[in-house]
Parts: structure tokens; sequence; C-alpha cells
């Protein structure tokens, strides 16, 4: 299977209100600067959340790990770490900004798991003469003076408490991840948000070789992609009604839930993430991975489009006839990617509740003539006292 690099299309949530950030101001930012001894005494203590599954997870090559080595060596500038204690666990810290920088000196100093652990400085720019040597090897006497300007070089931290709510600490994500590689909140929300259910989805969607496809991709995904994929989608299959226009808010509420609930509830996810792989196989074999979620010669993934393509073929019966009707089923889709409101509902403020509906109820309508299976599709639940925000309403396909 020939893989290509996906390019995700990029997705607004809602804005904050003044609710929400009314007490921004309550959360107490303290600067330090802890040596790197003191950093990697921290993250060996699991005072610094840097769990094995996160280390697999490994998006810096080794050249680019040393060559920030390198650096803490000469003492050049590097950027700032920043983190956020943990609310009731103090001296327990959370990463915002800095997890391969902390992951290098991690695994430099040989306390990681995996492949990269106490590698071999490579691709050295200015210190040529420590290729190939591993951080034992900067404990000799000959090389002792590099050795202790490692150890104790000081790098900026900058340490967040008392920040109100997770509202919070996603707009601080969002604003310090301005890069040209942006990571996923999902990164963020494994960590604001840890349990059996965190743990599964994780390792569900790096053991999945039909995600894993979809992505042009062969290991797991360092952005974290994968993981939010999967997460979308059960939330969609579990707490659809419950769904009131803000994506990040939605999938927050949907791990803290199956993380309190994993033991009633972890059979129906069992259940739904083989769904999941069947459904993403199919969507494969019918589209063809660079045409799946993607408008018109685009190459980009849409992720609203997705959450609408695999939420009907998830159900066995529904995706039982889209394989029959194959044919019907690219041909109502390229007229789906052709429908105005369809694409704008795609593109601008997807996570809203009408332009939501827009893609499950076009797309379900089309299909359901395409291959002659009567199901239901999500209708719009208007506001009301007890609900004082319009929502969405599902019981189920009744097929």
């Amino acid at each position: 299977m020939a893989f290509v690099d996906v390019e995700f299309e990029e997705e607004e949530d809602s804005g904050l209100d003044r609710r929400q950030v009314q007490h921004f101001s309550e959360a107490v930012l303290h600067s330090a600067d802890w040596t790197v001894e003191t950093i990697v005494s921290q993250l060996t203590r699991s005072n610094i959340e840097m769990n094995p599954r996160f280390q697999r997870r490994d998006a810096w090559s080794r050249s680019r790990k040393s060559t920030f080595i390198e650096s803490l060596i000469l003492g050049l500038p590097v950027p700032q770490i920043v983190l956020a204690e943990k609310q009731g666990q103090r001296g327990k810290y959370i990463v915002l900004d800095g997890k391969q920088r902390l992951l290098s000196l991690l695994q430099f100093t040989g306390n990681a798991e995996g492949n990269n652990n106490n590698f071999r400085l490579s691709g050295l720019e200015a210190r040529s003469d420590l290729l190939r040597k591993r951080v034992q090897d900067l404990a000799e006497p000959q090389l002792e003076p590099d050795y202790n300007a490692f150890l104790n070089y000081t790098i900026r931290t900058v340490v967040i408490r008392n920040w109100p709510d997770f509202d919070f600490l996603h707009l601080v994500f969002l604003r310090l991840n301005t890069g040209s590689v942006k990571l996923s909140p999902q990164e963020l929300r494994q960590a604001m948000f840890p349990g059996d259910f965190s743990d599964y989805v994780d390792d569900s969607a790096a053991a999945s070789q039909p995600l894993q496809a979809l992505l042009g991709r062969e290991s797991p995904d360092p952005r974290m992609r994968d993981v939010e994929l999967l997460t979308r989608y059960l939330s969609f299959q579990h707490f659809l009604s419950g769904y009131t226009g803000r994506m990040k808010d939605f999938l927050d509420t949907t791990c803290n839930t199956l993380n309190d609930e994993w033991e009633i509830r972890k059979e129906f996810v069992f259940s739904s993430v083989e769904q999941f792989n069947e459904a993403t196989s199919a969507l494969i074999e019918i589209f063809g991975i660079e045409q799946i979620a993607r408008k018109s010669g685009s190459r980009s993934f849409n992720r609203a489009i997705f959450d609408a393509l695999i939420f009907y073929a998830a159900n066995p019966q529904i995706r039982a006839e889209m394989m029959t009707h194959q044919d019907d089923v690219r041909r109502i889709y390229a007229s789906l990617i052709a429908d105005a409101d369809f694409i704008a509902a795609a593109e601008s403020d997807t996570a809203g509740v009408p332009n939501t509906l827009e893609r499950l109820r076009k797309w379900g309508a089309l299909l359901r003539d395409a291959i002659g299976v009567e199901f239901n599709v999500p209708s719009l639940r208007p506001a009301d006292e007890l609900n004082p925000r319009a929502g969405i309403d599902f019981d189920g396909f009744g097929v």
C-alpha cells in the first residue's frame, strides 16, 4: 500500500465566552531556572508526566535530539518549558509546551523506553568530536567539562498553578502551539483526563492498521491525530444527543465520562472500536485512501467530513449495503462534495450544531436513498428551559 502525507484541514472550535474567562486571572505563573539535572530528576521521579505511551509517539529524529543536546553543552539559548501543576497534586505537572525536549533529555540520559533510549549523538554541527557519544561517555574524565555544562545548563521553566479550569489550559496550549507543525489538543486531553479509557483509546489507535493507513503512517502519530479521530468517533457514537456545539468540550466530556464509567461501558467501547476498524477498512476500499474525507481536488483530510462518513459506515447493516452498492456510494459522495451548502458546513464553524447536523443529515439522506435501506438520521432538538442551547436528537439507526 502506498502511503501519503496526510494534511489535516484546520478546524476552529467555538470561541470562549465571558463566563469561561472571568476566572483566568486567578492562575499563578511562576518562572524558574531549572537545571537539566533537576529536570531529569523530576522526570525520572514521574513528577513531570511523560508516560511510556507518549514515548512511543516520538516526533523528533535522533539528529534533532542530538543538536538540542549540543545546544545545551554549548550554552546556546533554547525555548522555555511550560508546565501546569496538577490540581490537588502539589509538585506533579503536565506539559503544555516542551514535550519533545523533555523526552530528548529523558532518552539521552538513558531513563526512557523504546529504540531511542540512551541514543548516541549524531548530526552535530559544532562539536563533531562528540559524534557517537552517549551520556556515559560524557562522564569520562576528558569530557567532564562538557558533562558538567550539560547537567548544569538552566532551562527557563514556567509553572502554572491554581489554574481555574480546563478551558484555561486549552487556551494556553493553543496560544503556545503556533509552530508550523501543530500538535493536536488530544495530546493535552490525554494528560488532563488520565484513566483506563484514555489508555485504551491510545493503545487502540496505535494498534489500528486501518487508522494508520488512513493517516499514511506505519507507526503511531506523534501528533495524536489517530487518537483524536477515534475519540471523535466514539463521542458521536455514544454521546451525540448531548452535543451542544463545542467540540473541545464534547471530547473532554467523553474522555472524562468513559474514564469514570469504564467498567460499565467498556464492552460497548470495545465493540465500537471493532466497528470503527471495519468501517474504516470499508471506506478505504470504497473510496481509496487518497479520496476519503477530501473535497474535490484537495489533499487535505477533513475531520468534519470523516465524522459523517464513519458515523454511518460503523453500522454493520448500513456498511454491508454500502459495500454492495459501491458505485452508487461513490456517485453520491461526488454529488455531496459538489454541494455548496455541505462544503460550507465542513469549512466554517464546523463544531456548531447547525453545521454538524447539516453534514450528518445530508450524507445520511443521500446514503439512505442510494443503498435502499431505511434508517434514522439525527434531527435538531430546539432549545428549551431545560436545554438552553439547541442540540441534536438521535435514538439509533433503527435498522
